[in-house]
């Protein structure tokens, strides 16, 4: 049986890290006097907002309140629930209405409470809102530098992600989130590489800047440079000893095992990665496709199941699925996906091509079933069309052979091929040939019960002699 059609992206990298600036843990910071009327720090500080406003008390309190609660949810395993994302969500409310609604980091941080709890566009509304009151405010210009990488507006993004590191040269995800565009260049991967760098001298243990190094070198690993897997490995390691429950680097580190050809301590890495975070789709992604590539068919239906969860929309998941359910024969359960990949898109090939090897090959070969499979083969190649990745397959659906003459000088020797040139017949020729002989044999069977049937009459039931 030829391979499963499943997917054109084997193994899934984040494209972008969701690292938002890092500046919640507290709001503002001392402003060198003390009075004022306002919150102050344990040195008798005011404490300012970003914009340089005295934070009153009332509002301080309601902002350590809900950093509290924000790091609670983001300790607990399946912590951002309904019912904390509101709770959070109304905690930061109060702090900024208690500021006279133009608290910078508590509208910003309404909108990282948005993300966790996956809205993503309340949480683009809520990045605008507070570059309204501070437009210099990095990690609200990374989150709509961020919602435009998402809506695939990459010049827009570009030009967010450099004005947060122009407005504030501390700004760590501005330059890794930047450093992401960049190494999709070659010619700008030495500099993305800088940008790299430069978060790591400002915040030494950022890790999300950890995980896009690695990602840049095992970019730049063609399969013979060894040395840059290792220097991808050691960022990994690095980043493991600052944060072992750092869950992207773990799928990291996977990808890179997988390029090292260490199928175990992939499988194992992806594991870690969301087990560490129940949301984490690349990582269930990236484990289904590698236990399904080995047949293990069970676990990559667990994976694909998580992944579709978290993205139920998702063609490869989808068709991923279908593929881990096939191999298990839950030929009813396959189909069903497979139809739910067209209706996510009908004009992608993959589930059509699925569908015909299942109607094919794993529903017992009625002449229906194969004439079914052959218009969903057809309906692959139309589908398909000239697309280099598809080639391969659309061959071995179309390819057509000329069988050897059997009489005269000719005729086959045996142990060869009945194929000129040992052409193995494709998909849309192998049903033709099955329906032809089901035809045939039908034929034979009829010919034989009509002559049965002629030559029995006159002799009775016991028949015979009559001895």
């Amino acid at each position: 049986m030829e391979r499963i059609m499943r997917t054109s992206r084997t193994f899934v990298a984040l494209s972008a890290t969701l690292a938002l600036a890092g500046g919640w843990a507290g709001c503002g910071g001392g402003g060198g006097e003390g009075g004022g009327g306002g919150a102050t720090d344990e040195h008798g500080n005011v404490i300012r907002t970003a914009g340089g406003s005295a934070v009153s008390e009332e509002a301080h309190n309601h902002w350590t309140e809900a950093i509290a609660m924000f790091e609670r949810n983001e300790a607990a395993a399946n912590g951002w629930t309904p019912a904390n994302c509101q709770a959070a969500q109304s905690k930061f409310e109060e702090a900024n209405n208690a500021q006279g609604g133009s608290f910078t980091e508590a509208i910003y941080m309404m909108g990282v409470v948005s993300g966790r709890c996956g809205d993503d566009e309340a949480a683009l509304g809520h990045y605008r809102r507070a570059l309204e009151t501070n437009e210099r405010y990095c990690g609200a210009r990374v989150g709509v530098g961020l919602g435009d990488m998402r809506a695939g507006r990459t010049a827009q993004a570009r030009e967010h992600f450099e004005r947060s590191i122009r407005d504030d040269n501390q700004c760590t995800s501005g330059y890794v989130n930047l450093a992401i565009i960049q190494r999709q260049t070659p010619a700008e991967v030495r500099e993305a590489l800088n940008n790299l760098r430069r978060a790591l001298a400002i915040e030494s243990d950022y890790l999300p800047a950890f995980n896009q190094m690695a990602l840049l070198y095992l970019s730049q690993a063609a399969e013979n440079q060894r040395q840059m897997l290792d220097l991808a490995e050691v960022v990994c390691r690095q980043a493991q000893l600052i944060n072992p429950n750092y869950a992207p680097i773990y799928n990291t580190w996977g990808l890179i095992n997988v390029r090292q050809g260490n199928i175990i301590a992939a499988l194992a890495k992806f594991e870690r990665a969301f087990n560490l975070d129940g949301d984490f789709f690349e990582a269930y992604m990236n484990f289904g496709s590698l236990t399904l590539s080995f047949r293990g068919y069970e676990d990559a239906t667990r994976a694909f199941t998580q992944a579709r969860r978290l993205r139920a929309q998702d063609y490869d998941a989808t068709i991923g699925l279908g593929a881990a359910q096939r191999g298990l024969t839950q030929v009813a359960e396959a189909e069903a996906t497979y139809r739910a990949a067209i209706q996510i898109d009908a004009q992608r090939p993959e589930a059509y091509f699925n569908l015909g090897l299942l109607y094919q090959d794993f529903k017992g070969g009625a002449v229906a079933d194969l004439r079914q499979a052959t218009g969903f083969y057809e309906q692959f190649t139309q589908r398909a069309g000239n697309r280099p990745a598809m080639a391969e397959t659309v061959e071995a659906v179309t390819r057509r052979c000329r069988r050897r003459p059997q009489t005269g000088s000719r005729r086959r020797r045996e142990g060869q091929s009945e194929w000129v040139g040992d052409c193995r017949p494709g998909r849309v020729q192998q049903i033709e040939l099955a329906i032809a002989l089901q035809e045939e044999m039908q034929q034979m069977q009829q010919q034989m019960q009509q002559q049965g049937g002629g030559g029995g009459g006159g002799e009775g039931e016991g028949g015979g002699d009559g001895g």
